[in-house]
């Protein structure tokens, strides 16, 4: 994709740009979004996963209080094309990031006082699940702008790299804040260690928010479409549909299972904080290799074609990891970290690539917009159904030895059927440069071959 000419800074007086001028300020934004995205990370991390999980049940949230958790910042994807039709409308996208932002992540404040005010139950987690769904429409607005202004400065042709690359190394800034909280966590009484714990966490959004305003923004050369047509164009593309089809699909196989994850971990493997924050640090640190792996393999084979491949690797060997795990026997869940950053990190990098190509420049906010309310009511209806769903699969428990079946096993083998189906919807969407599937597996195969030391 090419950069448009940034007649408009607006951080600046509107004067023409010269090529090197606009060269260096696009550099400078890709090194100030891994910064910014650093930082963000740390919030994102101490306000989601083992801590937000722990921090609900200390609460006194259920089951059916877990999965409306996880799901409820999906559910609010349902308002992303009025989100994207205000976004779409604004001069001055930064602002609208960071105002956004802002909202998003100080609703948290709300959190940090709830055990102060003392209330009876059921109150506070209620009172959590309004506040996870205010953060989420406010922050669904930010990410829509955002995603629209790094499309018009980040080079088509080197987007997977830098996004594999960026999100590795914020991947790593997660792993080191995932395992300080834990460690804080295990050691300190609640609810004051949570309550530390979001704190600085806002902090670190503070800054990031901060560092927003040294992006680069060109000029924003998005048609303007009624609320209306913000629904009806992308619908009209049969291509872009098809995508569609596939993230809805995907996003309720996945939602299936991931509000118990962690659960599974505290409640039925025992695990501390510590252990949960060492598997999401071994997912980091091999993705730092793996993510900007799959991102220069996307760039050469297409993105539909990494997202085959991760897609059945994140559906088959996740769920058969955690199901083998036991109480006395976590050398599972550590290899499942490497797992999640060999799917995953291909999952992400490619989800959001094919997004972006997938929707045309003139209208690509709207795009995502429909995307992601549609994506994002499938998986909340889906999060929603698990609650229910693992309360009923609890009642068929069975042991043979040592090894005891539960409800989560079965949860987990029913959603990775289904993720390692998903493949098959994303073979009628269209990418230009896609190579086939099995054309890359047999590339990797033979070059594999021909490094082995007796075929030299």
């Amino acid at each position: 994709m090419s950069i448009h000419p940034p007649d408009e800074v607006s951080t600046g007086p509107l004067l023409p740009a010269a090529p090197g001028d606009r060269e260096r300020r696009v550099r400078n934004t890709l090194w100030v979004s891994v910064v910014e995205g650093a930082f963000t990370t740390v919030f994102l991390n101490w306000t989601m996963g083992a801590v937000l999980t722990g921090y609900l049940i200390y609460l006194g949230a259920g089951p059916l209080g877990l999965a409306a958790a996880a799901s409820l910042p999906l559910l609010m994807q349902v308002a992303n094309p009025l989100l994207a039709w205000l976004a779409n409308g604004q001069r001055h996208r930064l602002g609208f990031i960071a105002t956004t932002a802002t909202l998003g992540r100080g609703v948290w404040l709300l959190a940090v006082i709830l055990p102060m005010l003392a209330l009876p139950p059921p109150w506070p987690p209620i009172i959590m699940l309004v506040l996870l769904g205010l953060s989420g429409l406010f922050q669904t607005a930010c990410g829509l702008s955002w995603v629209g202004l790094m499309a018009d400065v980040v080079p088509e042709e080197m987007r997977g790299s830098y996004f594999g690359w960026r999100n590795a190394i914020c991947g790593v800034v997660g792993m080191l804040a995932g395992l300080s909280a834990g460690w804080y966590l295990d050691r300190m009484p609640a609810p004051a260690s949570f309550q530390m714990v979001l704190l600085v966490g806002l902090l670190f959004a503070a800054v990031g928010i901060a560092l927003v305003f040294q992006y680069h923004e060109p000029k924003h050369n998005a048609v303007r479409l009624s609320l209306g047509e913000t629904l009806r164009v992308p619908l009209r593309d049969p291509n872009f549909r098809r995508f569609m089809v596939f993230v809805m699909y995907w996003n309720a196989s996945v939602m299936l299972a991931a509000p118990f994850v962690i659960p599974y971990f505290f409640n039925h493997l025992q695990m501390t904080f510590t252990q949960v924050a060492v598997w999401a640090g071994i997912a980091a640190l091999c993705g730092l290799v793996l993510g900007p792996f799959w991102g220069r393999v996307a760039d050469r084979v297409g993105h539909k074609t990494v997202l085959i491949i991760t897609t059945f690797l994140a559906g088959s060997l996740h769920p058969l990891c955690w199901m083998m795990a036991t109480p006395g026997f976590l050398w599972f869940i550590w290899f499942s970290g490497f797992i999640d950053a060999l799917s995953w990190g291909g999952i992400n990098t490619a989800m959001f690539n094919l997004t972006l190509a997938s929707a045309p420049p003139r209208h690509r906010v709207a795009y995502i917009a429909v995307l992601g309310m549609a994506s994002g009511l499938a998986g909340c209806v889906a999060g929603l159904l698990s609650g229910p769903l693992l309360a009923w699969l609890l009642h068929g428990s069975w042991s043979v030895g040592s090894f005891t079946w539960t409800g989560y096993h079965s949860l987990f083998l029913l959603a990775g059927l289904l993720r390692t189906q998903a493949w098959r919807l994303l073979r009628p969407v269209h990418e230009t440069r896609s190579r086939p599937a099995t054309e890359l597996l047999r590339d990797i195969w033979t070059r594999t071959l021909e490094r082995l030391p007796w075929r030299q």
